[in-house]
């Protein structure tokens, strides 16, 4: 055996901290875009809102346009 009977265990437990290292940056990226896409879906949504208020009349053109531009 190569290095005394180090070298597997070694390179075992190495591994074993780049997957675990590969782990923590996916779960990073992946909150990452989830926190955007939740953050984009939260404004198309108050958009949403805001033009079927407008719709309904239930705010003018002047109205409609100042909350609109708020929410860019």
């Amino acid at each position: 055996m190569h290095g005394d009977g180090w070298v597997w265990p070694m390179t075992v437990m190495m591994l074993g901290w780049l997957v675990l290292l590969l782990l923590v940056i996916g779960a990073a990226l992946f909150a990452a875009t989830h926190y955007r896409r939740g953050a984009a879906d939260t404004q198309d949504t108050a958009r949403r809102i805001l033009a079927e208020r407008y719709a309904r009349g239930e705010i003018d053109a002047d109205e409609y346009q100042r909350r609109r531009a708020a929410l860019s």
